[in-house]
């Protein structure tokens, strides 16, 4: 039997710093500058092929919407800014008629109108929007807060990436062009902001330098080569460099089910930093790897802001393309997200065996997670000696298969960690076990050769709503031995369709005796 596709809509609004430059049209009437309009549509990437299956009209404006088909269920989206000064008026248009809808987060309380084909509805401030119709592919719609003092090619410090000869359309590899302009900006701190305009700019693995500041024009791509033999672990990475900035309104893209996959590569992040302090990375579309998205490992203050990852999420079970992982790291966080992953959405990890490095001081802020796996989570990899003072605040799950999981596999010592105004919407009922919204253990017996000797203790869960029965859903809290056991586990306001959970029975809660301390 053939699953039916899912059909979400996403809408992000983005807040950040610098503006991105480079509007395709404007939606004010008077043709006022950017600072005026109340949208701006941004133009679509090179190449990009036309969805087939939507069209989207903004403030009466039609907007083009963008087909990643080459995922294993083809993606849609649309790029724009938005300044929340009035309201802005969404209307979706499908091939066929209409039947149901549903509007995410649910707590925003956005209503919509079905005419026929139509979806309409408007919004009166920034924030992420989310609408499922009926069992069509999932159409996004990116929008950004219009930025302000967006870098321009005559101010001082600033390097065209033309200049270096580069092919803008994609047709050369430009891997070698591209190296020597990112070593030229980091031995020259006068010229050490390197502007991309709109255009496909192909590539093989990059190596980042220190003192670096890249900006991606709306409608610059930075494409990845489909040959293996191209890359050595990543597409961009990032060792042992400090301050770093990449910024803009354009796109990363991995290539990986666009011939990278099939040319025999599996383990090629997107972005991979190693050793690494001082790194932001704030508003492009990071897309299409053929593993994890982003890796953070043995470094520090690694911020990313207002990204939009994509990642190719399959109907049934999941491919290994995690989002964003936090690995043997330190202060270290994501706020203003929008993850679409076939493996986990936001993870917390200590691959570390040097006995060097900790986990600590991480936090995912304003993040919407879509995904076939786990939301939040904190392992299976947890072989450095702490992972603590762990935050996971304000997350929307649309969809996952668990929502938040602690995974105790190696030997840490887990301990102070909140998930506080985390909101599931769906589950996924495929695989043997069944789906969960909390789900901790310590375990010795797994998918992989594990120890259990992990240590788990202060956990806060506060605020969690689950917008649907448990029916074949459940909760497990679960030690290993007296030893390696959890300990000091609070659940506060955890919600049922708005039913309060005050016991383990009431939440289909499974406990053994290697648990104590839990509350509620």
């Amino acid at each position: 039997m053939k699953k039916k596709l899912t059909g979400i809509i996403v809408i992000l609004f983005c807040f950040s710093e610098l503006s991105l430059g480079g509007p395709e049209r404007d939606g004010n009437s008077n043709g006022s500058p950017l600072s005026g309009p109340v949208f701006v549509l941004y133009p679509s990437t090179p190449r990009a092929l036309k969805s087939d299956t939507y069209r989207v009209m903004i403030n009466g404006q039609e907007a083009f919407v963008e087909k990643l088909a080459r995922f294993d269920i083809p993606v849609h989206f649309v790029r724009l800014a938005y300044n929340g000064k009035q309201s802005l008026s969404v209307e979706v248009l499908v091939p066929g008629r209409i039947h149901s809808y549903r509007i995410s987060p649910v707590k925003n309380k956005v209503k919509a109108k079905k005419l026929g084909n139509r979806l309409l509805f408007s919004l009166y401030k920034p924030g992420y929007v989310v609408v499922k119709v009926d069992s069509l592919e999932y159409l996004f719609l990116l929008i950004d807060e219009p930025e302000v003092n967006p870098p321009v090619l005559s101010d001082p410090g600033v390097k065209n990436i033309l200049d270096y000869g580069v092919d803008r359309a994609g047709g050369r590899l430009e891997t070698n062009t591209l190296q020597q302009a990112i070593d030229d900006a980091s031995a020259n701190p006068s010229r050490h902001l390197l502007y991309f305009p709109a255009g496909e700019y192909r590539t093989g693995e990059l190596r980042m330098k220190s003192n670096v500041f890249i900006y991606l024009e709306p409608g610059a791509v930075i494409k990845g080569s489909s040959k293996h033999s191209d890359y050595k672990e990543s597409l961009i990475r990032f060792e042992n460099v400090k301050h770093v900035r990449i910024m803009g309104r354009g796109t990363i893209d991995g290539s990986g089910w666009d011939g990278l996959r099939r040319d025999g590569a599996k383990e090629i992040y997107l972005l991979f930093l190693s050793g690494c302090q001082d790194i932001w990375i704030d508003g492009p579309v990071l897309r299409d790897p053929c593993f994890w998205n982003t890796r953070v490992f043995r470094s520090s203050a690694v911020h990313l802001r207002n990204l939009k990852i994509i990642n190719n999420c399959p109907a049934l079970n999941w491919t290994n393309t995690d989002g964003v992982d936090f690995d043997s790291s330190t202060g270290c966080d994501m706020i203003n997200a929008i993850m679409h992953t076939g493996d986990d959405n936001m993870v917390v990890k200590g691959l570390d065996t040097t006995g060097l490095y900790n986990t600590e001081q991480i936090r995912f802020e304003k993040v919407i997670g879509i995904s076939n796996s786990a939301a939040a989570k904190i392992g299976t990899e947890t072989s450095v000696k702490q992972i603590q003072h762990i935050a996971f605040r304000d997350i929307d799950v649309v969809r996952c298969k668990r929502a938040f999981v602690i995974s105790g596999f190696d030997s840490s010592e887990i301990r102070d960690i909140l998930v506080s105004g985390m909101r599931v919407e769906q589950v996924v009922y495929q695989g043997k076990e069944k789906p969960r919204i909390i789900d901790i253990e310590v375990t010795d017996k797994s998918w992989r050769d594990c120890t259990g000797r992990c240590r788990v203790s202060d956990i806060m869960i506060r605020n969690m709503q689950v917008y649907f029965p448990l029916k074949g859903v459940e909760m497990q809290i679960l030690g290993r031995t007296p030893e390696f056991g959890i300990r000091g586990v609070a659940i506060k306001g955890l919600k049922v369709q708005n039913r309060l959970i005050n016991s383990c029975s009431a939440g289909h809660i499974r406990i053994n005796d290697f648990v104590s301390g839990l509350t509620f």
